[in-house]
């Protein structure tokens, strides 16, 4: 059984260990050549453009067949040589980020920057002699976000008059979901067009309706073998009782049609046989870290530590039946927001699961 344990700060503590803002989605400031590259995806440019700032990792932008996403890390790469003598450049971790509601790609450059830079410096300064994987951060806009908006109201809910939010919400969750795999299909053949490097290894994180999806990427992708899930929930049948409830509406139709219940019920995390040993079970084998705020008030923590406490991803050893693998934490005094904390504790887990070979 996984370990519940807390990280970050708790209420009542000293000032000097909150003067770290929260990564909530605000923008953040970019340099000139950053906000015209962002731009530039924005128009879907024909070839990849790069930037850089005083901070690493650097940013290339990509447009993969009509999705523009944003690269972190490309330039950092072992430069490749023709030579035959040459030793072979290390492998490449690709690790997903996939924002939040009401967010977009470019608001959580500080998260991506923030990952890269822990998980980098982690496996850098590693006294191990074993070989690791060198790392690209990869974002992009959800559905119905950023530049693939189409309908604002389907950001939002109940509570501001959009009568489909159920099936907005699970849409946008399927769809991040969906267009992970659509990026791993394509993303070595736009990446590397020479075929000189390798991908090995695919991972994802996310935040609050990325952190949603992350479940779904888990479970339903067998090449991504390792997640952060940030404030998000793998049990939306769960998520929409307790919201039908707030928003004094009845958890059926015409707001939560059978339809939408049936879809659930066949696609859910929560539906799938999470807790069973061996490959039956789509989470055996998966690295998993997930982070959750212990004061979480839209994404309570009750929603998923059913889920949690029965999950299995390898068998459990130890007095306290720990498995290697897995962390689940609910932070104290942490509500739904991505705190600096979370944002290393992911970078630690993305090299230490993902970059190392």
């Amino acid at each position: 059984m996984p370990s519940f344990l807390g990280i970050g700060k708790k209420k009542g503590q000293s000032s000097s260990s909150t003067a770290s803002p929260a990564y909530q989605g605000s923008p953040h400031s970019q340099s000139n050549s950053q906000a015209s590259n962002s731009h530039a995806a924005t128009a879907a440019p024909a070839a990849p453009s790069s930037s850089s700032s005083s901070s690493s990792p650097s940013q290339t932008h990509f447009d993969i067949a009509g999705l523009p996403i944003i690269v972190y890390g490309l330039s950092e790469l072992t430069l490749s040589t023709s030579s035959s003598t040459a030793p072979r450049p290390p492998d490449v971790c690709v690790s997903f980020h996939l924002h939040g509601r009401g967010g977009d790609a470019k608001n959580e450059d500080h998260i991506c920057r923030g990952i890269y830079q822990r998980a980098t410096s982690n496996v850098a300064a590693s006294s191990t002699s074993q070989p690791a994987r060198e790392l690209l951060v990869v974002t992009f806009d959800a559905r119905n976000h950023g530049h693939r908006t189409t309908n604002s109201l389907g950001q939002k809910g109940w509570g501001v008059g959009n009568k489909q939010h159920a099936l907005d919400l699970y849409g946008m969750i399927l769809g991040n979901a969906a267009d992970v795999s659509f990026l791993i299909d394509l993303l070595p053949a736009y990446l590397f067009p020479h075929d000189d490097r390798r991908v090995s290894a695919w991972c994802v994180m996310g935040k609050s309706l990325g952190g949603h999806a992350v479940w779904h990427v888990l479970k339903d992708e067998p090449r991504v073998t390792v997640g952060v899930n940030m404030i998000g929930c793998p049990d939306y049948g769960r998520l929409l009782e307790y919201r039908t409830k707030q928003a004094f509406l009845s958890n059926g139709p015409p707001h939560v049609p059978r339809s939408l219940k049936a879809l659930i019920q066949a696609r859910d995390p929560a539906k799938s046989p999470f807790d069973r040993w061996g490959k039956e079970n789509p989470y055996w084998g998966k690295r998993i870290l997930s982070l959750s705020g212990a004061d979480d008030k839209l994404v309570h923590a009750s929603f998923s530590k059913p889920f949690l406490s029965r999950l299995m991803v390898a068998e459990p050893h130890g007095a306290g039946g720990v498995q290697e693998g897995l962390e689940v934490r609910f932070i104290e005094g942490v509500g739904h927001e991505v705190t600096p904390a979370m944002v290393e504790e992911a970078g630690r887990w993305i090299g230490q699961w993902g970059m190392r070979v």
